[in-house]
C-alpha cells in the first residue's frame, strides 16, 4: 500500500524536539500568549455593529443590485415620486388593523376609528436640527402632496360602506388590492362586502436620524395605543435591523449558561481520584486558552474595523468546544507517556503524537471557513472570517501556551505534587491512613514495576478497550452499522430533495418580538396580490411608431400572461393610457412623431389625470424618449419559493425577448438569496472537500484512510443538510453559515480517527480499531458531550438564529459521532489499509530500559526526601 509520510514524519520529529523544547522554558510560551492577547483585545474598543438587512442577507453579486441600478439611471428618483415606483422599499412606519371581535373592518364605527388613528400619526412628533418636525413635514410627497394608500381617498371622513359601493381590486382607477385584506365579494359582482383587515402605510421621504426618530416614536405611539374597536400591529422600516440588535443582546444569558456548562464539564471531566494526576488546573487553562483565541481574533478583526454582526456571538462556543476537543486529545496523549519517564520526554512523545492531530484538525478548519469568507452573503463573509481567525489563534495557544501548562503540571506530577496545595505527597500504599488516602496520597507507587509506562487508564477508556471495541468489530455488529448507514443516507436524501430555500425575513426577529404577528397578518391577509415588477423598455421600443407600440405592448403582454402576474386590466402602463388619449383626442396614432412627442409631453403628461406617468417615461437631450416602463401586478406570492420562481419567470422572459428588456422591485434584492444559496453553498462545499482531501493526503500517510475522511466529511455534511429539511429549517444565509461551520466539526471527527489508525500497528485491522477507539474514544466523546451539553441551552432561544445553530449544531456532533464511533471504524476494517510503516505495536516494553531504571531511582528518591 502506497504510504506519503513524507511530511508526516517530519512534523512528528519536529513537534518531539519541539515539546523537549517547551519543557525547558515553558515561561515564555506562557507570557508571549498574554501579551499577545491583551494588545489585540485592545481592538475591541473599536467594535462596530451592522444590522443592515440588506447588506448582510442578500448577495453581493445579486442581479437585482444592477437592475436597480439600470432603473435608477434611467428614471428619476427624488423625493417627488409615487410609492409604487420608488427604486428601494423606502422609509415607513406601516400597520395593520384587525378587528377585536374578528369580524368585519368596515363597519362605520370602526372606520371612524380608523381615522382617529391616522390622526395620531399624522400628529407624532420630533425634535431634528429644524425644530418640531410631524408626519406632514417629511412625508412621501407626490405634486406637493403626501402619498396615501387610498383609505382616505376611498372612505372620506364621515362617510359608510352603506353610502357607497366599493369595488375591488381597483376603485375608480385606484388600486386597492394592498389596502383591504380578507375581502369577501357580493355575489358575482366585484363589490367588497366585508374585509378581515386593514393596512395603512406611512412614507417617509427623508432617510436620516430624523427619519430614526420618527419610525421610533410611531413603533411607541403604537404600542401604547388601547383601541376600542380594533387590533393595531405595527412595523417600521427599520424593525428587522432593531430586532437584529435585541436577538443578540437577547442570547447573553444563554450563552453565558453554555459557556458555564462547558467549562465546567471540561474540568469535571479530567479530575481523577489520584491526587498527583488530577487535572482541573490544566483543564481549565485549556478553556482560558480557547478564550485568548477569541479575543485575540476579535481584537484583530476590530482594529480591521471588520463589522460585528449578531450571528459572529455563537463564535465563542465554537472555539470553546474546538479549543477542549483539542485539550483533551493532548491530555490523552500524555496519560500515554511513560508515567516515570521525565518531562521532557513525556512531552516530546505527547506533543509528537497529539499536535500533529490537532494540526490536521486545525488546518481543515481553518480552510472551511476561509472558503466561507469568500461567499456572496456578506453574513457569511463576516463569520467565517472571525471564526477562521479565532480557529487560527486556538491552534496557535494550543500549542504554546497549553503545552506550557502540561510541561509545569507535568513537573509538579514529576515532582510527585498534590494538584491543589503542590506540596509533595505520598502515593496511596504509603499512606498513613484512609483521610490521607482520599484527599493527599497519589503518584505512581514505588512497588509498581518499571515496565509501567501509561497512567492507569481511565473507566471510560477501558470501556471502550475492553467492551466497545469488540462489540463494533463483532461481524453481526458490523452487518447492523453497515444497514443503519444505508437508512441514514436514504433519510438524507429524501430531506435534501424536499429542502426549501430562502431566508423569510420575519426569522431575524425573535419569537415574541411585535415583527411576527405583523408578518403573520400580512401572509394571511395581503398576499394575494404581490409586488408591482417594473418592466423596463429600451428606446428601440419608444418610438411611438404604431407598428413599435404593437410591438411594446405584445412585449409586455408576455409578462402579463405569467401565472405569477394578473392580465392587463391591473398593468399600470403609460402607453395604453396615451392611445386611449389619443383616441379621446381624435389624434391619429398614425401621426408623424413629432407630432405624438409633442402631445405625449406637453398635453397628456402635463395632464394632472396622467401626471404621474412623467415617472415612467425618460426623454433625451434630443427630446426622444429614451426609455420607459410599465408596472405588472403579481399574484398570490405567500411562500419563499413562489417569490424566487416569480422573479426568475420574469427575468426569463426578459432574457427571452429579442430586446434589452429589465425587470425590476426592490423586493428582487432580497430575492435574490434564493437563487444564489444553493449554487453558493455547493460551490464552497466542492473547495472545502477538495482542500480537505489535499490536507488529509498531506497529514495522513495512508491515501485511503485520506479518501475516507474526505467521504465521512461528505456523508455528515448530507445528513445535516437532509435532516434540517425533516427539522424545518431552510436552507438560507444562516443555516448555510452553519453548514460551512459543520465542515469543521466533521473534520475533527473522521481526522483523528483516521489518522491515529494509520499510526496504529495490530495483527489485524480489528485489533488496530480497538486501539484507535482506546486512544481517542474518551477525548472524542468527552469534547461532543461537553458541547452538545453547551449549546442545549439554545434549543429554547426564541431567536431563530440561534436555534438553527442548535440543530445545525447538534445534527452536525450526532452524526459525527455516529460515523467517529460505528461508520467510520467499521468502513475502516474492511477498507483501512495497512499499519503505517514503523508504528509502535505495543506501548508496554517487555524490558526496562535504562533510563526508566534511572527515572525509578529518582522516584524513589523523591518520596524519601519529601517536604
Amino acid at each position: 500500500m502506497v504510504q506519503l509520510d513524507c511530511i508526516e514524519k517530519r512534523l512528528v520529529s519536529f513537534y518531539k524536539r519541539y515539546g523537549k523544547f517547551i519543557s525547558r522554558h515553558p515561561i515564555p510560551f506562557l507570557i508571549v500568549p498574554v501579551l499577545i492577547t491583551i494588545a489585540l483585545g485592545c481592538g475591541m474598543i473599536y467594535l462596530k455593529k451592522q444590522t443592515d438587512v440588506e447588506e448582510l442577507f442578500t448577495p453581493t453579486n445579486g442581479r437585482a443590485k444592477d437592475e436597480r441600478d439600470v432603473v435608477e439611471d434611467v428614471f428619476i428618483h427624488d423625493n417627488n415620486v409615487t410609492v409604487n415606483r420608488l427604486t428601494t422599499l423606502g422609509r415607513y412606519g406601516r400597520m395593520i388593523l384587525v378587528a377585536k371581535d374578528g369580524g368585519n373592518v368596515l363597519k362605520e364605527e370602526i372606520i371612524s376609528e380608523v381615522y382617529t388613528l391616522i390622526e395620531i400619526v399624522q400628529n407624532i412628533s420630533v425634535t431634528d436640527s429644524q425644530g418640531v418636525v410631524k408626519f406632514d413635514d417629511i412625508c412621501l410627497q407626490w405634486l406637493g402632496e403626501c402619498q396615501t394608500d387610498g383609505f382616505v381617498y376611498t372612505f372620506p371622513k364621515g362617510s359608510s360602506m352603506r353610502e357607497k359601493n366599493v369595488t375591488y381590486p381597483v376603485y375608480e382607477d385606484v388600486f386597492i388590492g394592498s389596502l383591504f385584506g380578507g375581502v369577501e365579494l357580493k355575489g358575482n359582482t366585484d363589490v367588497i362586502s366585508t374585509a378581515a383587515a386593514i393596512q395603512l402605510i406611512f412614507y417617509l421621504r427623508i432617510d436620516d436620524v430624523t427619519a430614526d426618530k420618527w419610525e421610533d416614536a410611531f413603533l411607541e405611539t403604537l404600542e401604547s395605543y388601547d383601541g376600542n374597536l380594533v387590533e393595531v400591529y405595527r412595523y417600521t422600516s427599520r424593525s428587522l435591523e432593531l430586532e437584529l440588535e435585541h436577538a443578540s443582546d437577547s442570547v447573553f444569558t444563554s450563552f453565558t449558561i453554555a459557556f458555564t456548562i462547558i467549562i465546567n464539564f471540561a474540568i469535571w471531566s479530567s479530575i481523577r481520584l489520584d491526587n498527583v494526576q488530577n487535572k482541573p488546573w490544566l483543564a481549565l487553562m485549556g478553556v482560558v486558552s480557547a478564550g485568548f483565541a477569541v479575543v485575540s481574533a476579535f481584537g484583530f478583526l476590530m482594529y480591521c474595523r471588520v463589522p460585528f454582526i449578531d450571528i459572529v456571538a455563537t463564535t465563542p462556543i465554537l472555539i470553546l468546544s474546538i479549543g477542549v476537543d483539542d485539550m483533551f486529545i493532548m491530555i490523552a496523549s500524555w496519560r500515554k507517556t511513560n508515567i516515570r519517564g521525565k518531562v521532557e520526554e513525556r512531552m516530546g512523545e505527547a506533543m509528537s503524537e497529539a499536535a500533529l492531530s490537532i494540526t490536521i484538525t486545525s488546518v481543515t478548519d481553518a480552510l472551511a471557513f476561509g472558503v466561507g469568507v469568500l461567499a456572496v452573503f456578506p453574513s457569511v463573509r463576516i463569520f467565517c472570517a472571525y471564526t477562521g481567525l479565532a480557529v487560527l489563534f486556538d491552534y496557535l495557544y494550543q500549542v504554546t501556551f497549553f503545552a506550557a501548562c502540561m510541561a509545569i503540571s507535568g513537573k509538579r506530577e514529576r515532582a510527585n505534587r498534590h494538584y491543589g496545595t503542590c506540596l509533595r505527597v505520598k502515593p496511596e500504599d504509603d499512606s498513613p491512613n484512609k483521610c490521607y488516602a482520599i484527599c493527599c496520597s497519589g503518584g505512581p507507587s514505588r512497588k509498581t514495576s518499571g515496565k509501567t509506562r501509561e497512567e492507569s487508564p481511565h473507566a471510560v477508556m477501558v470501556f471502550f478497550r475492553d467492551f466497545f471495541g469488540p462489540f463494533i468489530t463483532h461481524s453481526v455488529t458490523k452487518a447492523a452499522v453497515i444497514i443503519t448507514y444505508l437508512a441514514y443516507v436514504g433519510l438524507s436524501i429524501w430531506g435534501i430533495l424536499n429542502l426549501q430555500q430562502g431566508l423569510q425575513l420575519q426569522n431575524l426577529a425573535l419569537d415574541d418580538s411585535y415583527v411576527k404577528p405583523f408578518y403573520d397578518l400580512e401572509e394571511q391577509y395581503f398576499k394575494t396580490y404581490g409586488p408591482v415588477v417594473f418592466v423596463v423598455f429600451p428606446e428601440e421600443l419608444n418610438s411611438l411608431e404604431p407598428a413599435v407600440n404593437e410591438d411594446l405592448l405584445s412585449t409586455l403582454a408576455v409578462f402579463e400572461n405569467s401565472e405569477y402576474t394578473y392580465e392587463e386590466n391591473l398593468t399600470d402602463c403609460w402607453l395604453r393610457s396615451f392611445i386611449g388619449y389619443l383616441n379621446v383626442r381624435n389624434i391619429s396614432d398614425d401621426s408623424d412623431t413629432d407630432t405624438l412627442l409633442h402631445v405625449l409631453r406637453y398635453e397628456f403628461l402635463a395632464n394632472p389625470s396622467f401626471e404621474y406617468f412623467s415617472l415612467d417615461v425618460t426623454f433625451g437631450d434630443d427630446g426622444v424618449i429614451i426609455a420607459s416602463r410599465c408596472l405588472v401586478i403579481t399574484k398570490d406570492i405567500n411562500t419563499t419559493n413562489r417569490e424566487r420562481d416569480m422573479m426568475s419567470d420574469m427575468r426569463e422572459k426578459a432574457d427571452q425577448s429579442k430586446y434589452d428588456i429589465t425587470v425590476y422591485h426592490p423586493a428582487f434584492i432580497f430575492f435574490d438569496q434564493y437563487t444564489a444559496v444553493l449554487p453558493n453553498t455547493l460551490q464552497n462545499l466542492g473547495i472545502a472537500l477538495a482542500a480537505m482531501m489535499l490536507v488529509s493526503l498531506i497529514f495522513i500517510p495512508q491515501p485511503i484512510c485520506s479518501v475516507w475522511v474526505v467521504l465521512c466529511i461528505l456523508s455528515i455534511e448530507a445528513g445535516v443538510v437532509g435532516f434540517m429539511s425533516h427539522w424545518d429549517v431552510n436552507l438560507d444565509s444562516i443555516s448555510m453559515i452553519n453548514i460551512i461551520l459543520c465542515i469543521g466539526f466533521s473534520v475533527d471527527f473522521s481526522a483523528h480517527i483516521a489518522y491515529t489508525f494509520t499510526v496504529s500497528d495490530g495483527v489485524s485491522k480489528n485489533a488496530r480499531i480497538i486501539k484507535t477507539l482506546f486512544t481517542l474514544g474518551m477525548p472524542i466523546l468527552q469534547g461532543a458531550l461537553s458541547t452538545l451539553f453547551g449549546i442545549s441551552v439554545l434549543s429554547m432561544s426564541n431567536g431563530y438564529i440561534f436555534r438553527i445553530f442548535f440543530k445545525t449544531l447538534f445534527l452536525v456532533i450526532v452524526f459525527g459521532l455516529l460515523h467517529s464511533m460505528f461508520f467510520l471504524p467499521v468502513i475502516l476494517t474492511f477498507l483501512g489499509g495497512s499499519a503505517k510503516s514503523g508504528a509502535v505495536a505495543d506501548t508496554v516494553p517487555k524490558e526496562e530500559s535504562s533510563t526508566e531504571k534511572s527515572s525509578n531511582m529518582h522516584i524513589n528518591h523523591a518520596y524519601n526526601n519529601r517536604e
